[in-house]
């Protein structure tokens, strides 16, 4: 299987099946056995289609004889991959990425299939040669269609930023649609961040700090096998994701709740900020997600945390009053981690939060009975939507008195962002924070 066939196969799957595209992609890449080299161009063009999938199918329409609607869904996804790869990817030529395209419709499909993918691409070409950008003069105008083309984000959701951010609303569409660099945790049971880091420059990796947080590095050139090496001396973790843990300040022999664990990455940070001694109970909805949890524990050398299978919402009385310290990573819509997961933007109803915030809800107003007098809870989210955010928090505060703000004051975090923790609740944002969007809030039960 070359790239190019790869690359088709995912998106094909996970468009037709309505699939996890992160999951499709990892299980295609293991079974095609690619290159590094070759496996890095799959993975661009599978996610810089999903990133752009509907500017794509903008410029498709313009060229195309038959309506989007016609056109056989994976010959669909061939041309988005074509047009892609014209506009958005220099190393290939325009020629290879016609060529490449109508070999590949001759694979999928007989009689005229390879020459309708010719056309349209050569179309495209031609136009490309008159103007180097995407020509959007005709939406201009239509300030929700235009965002929604330009950015990919489906117009009821380009709306839903235009509303809730306004003129910074463009700003964080085009966040999101910029591929993240590799962040990790550092396991400091095992190394610290400089130790690691000249570890990492010998098998020739780059790495910088990240700035939020002393565990966070960012790195370079490190594909899969090269990781592989250090498996038990990081976590792949984002730096937003990181602050979870972190604003809990779990200390060596608390007793830990983390309500919503797998696939265990906060989980794992907790034990290791405990420096593997106390109790984490660790529960997920589902036995077999929690496999990860149990497998990352392993892999860093960690003995403290248990799994079980079960609902958050439903009260669990044996632990009553019982956690020093309770994580609530909820379940949420994920809007700020769109530019890690961009397929989260073609969900269906992805606007529609009413079902999402009252799961939310039943969670915390179960979580606050885990919680002994003194101790605290803290409830984590990466979207940015206010209604999961804030707004839920603010309901949360007005009906349980006995739980107060309290600061984030904690070493770990960076001083860029101590300013910004003293009130007891963090937004990131990734168009100022060049980070994944995500929310934190820390509480503390009277």
């Amino acid at each position: 299987m070359t790239a190019r066939e790869a690359a088709l196969h995912i998106l094909h799957k996970t468009e037709s099946k309505e699939a996890y595209l992160n999951l499709v992609f990892m299980e295609t890449l293991q079974a095609a056995k690619l290159s590094p080299a070759d496996a890095a161009f799959a993975k661009e063009l599978v996610f810089g289609v999903y990133r752009e999938k509907l500017l794509l199918d903008f410029v498709i329409r313009s060229h195309s004889s038959l309506r989007l609607k016609k056109i056989d869904p994976q010959i669909l996804q061939l041309l988005r991959m074509g047009v892609y790869q014209i506009y958005r990817m220099d190393k290939v030529p325009d020629h290879a990425a016609v060529s490449e395209s109508v070999s590949l419709a001759k694979k999928c499909g007989k009689g005229k299939v390879p020459g309708f993918v010719n056309a349209v691409l050569r179309s495209v070409l031609r136009e490309k040669d008159k103007k180097q950008e995407i020509d959007l003069s005709s939406i201009r105008k239509d300030k929700t269609k235009y965002l929604s083309t330009t950015y990919s984000y489906p117009e009821p959701l380009a709306e839903f930023f235009l509303k809730n951010f306004g003129r910074r609303a463009e700003a964080l569409l085009a966040a999101g649609n910029k591929a993240p660099d590799l962040c990790v945790r550092v396991n400091r049971l095992k190394t610290n961040r400089d130790e690691l880091k000249k570890r990492l420059a010998e098998a020739g990796i780059d790495a910088k700090d990240a700035p939020f947080t002393d565990c966070g590095l960012y790195l370079f050139g490190a594909d899969e096998g090269k990781r592989k090496v250090f498996s038990a001396d990081f976590t792949v973790q984002d730096q937003s994701s990181q602050l979870a843990a972190l604003s809990l300040a779990p200390e060596p022999g608390d007793v830990v709740m983390d309500l919503c664990s797998a696939p265990g990455g906060k989980t794992t940070h907790l034990a290791e900020l405990m420096e593997n001694r106390g109790r984490i109970y660790a529960f997920d909805l589902y036995e077999k997600r929690l496999s990860s949890v149990d497998d990352a524990q392993k892999r860093l050398g960690l003995s403290i945390i248990e799994t079980r299978a079960h609902d958050a919402s439903v009260l669990m009385d044996e632990f009553v009053e019982k956690a020093d310290k309770v994580l609530l990573d909820v379940p949420c819509s994920g809007l700020g981690i769109i530019r890690r997961k961009p397929d989260i933007k073609y969900k269906e109803d992805i606007t529609d939060f009413s079902s999402i915030t009252e799961i939310q809800k039943s969670i915390l107003d179960t979580a606050k009975h885990y919680v002994k007098s003194g101790g605290v809870l803290v409830y984590s989210t990466c979207t940015v939507n206010p209604a999961e955010n804030r707004d839920m928090i603010g309901w949360f505060l007005e009906n349980n008195p006995d739980f107060q703000l309290s600061p984030i004051t904690t070493p770990h975090i960076s001083d860029a962002l101590s300013n910004r923790t003293k009130s007891g609740i963090l937004d990131i944002f990734p168009d100022t924070d060049e980070s994944d969007g995500f929310f934190v809030c820390r509480m503390q039960k009277g």
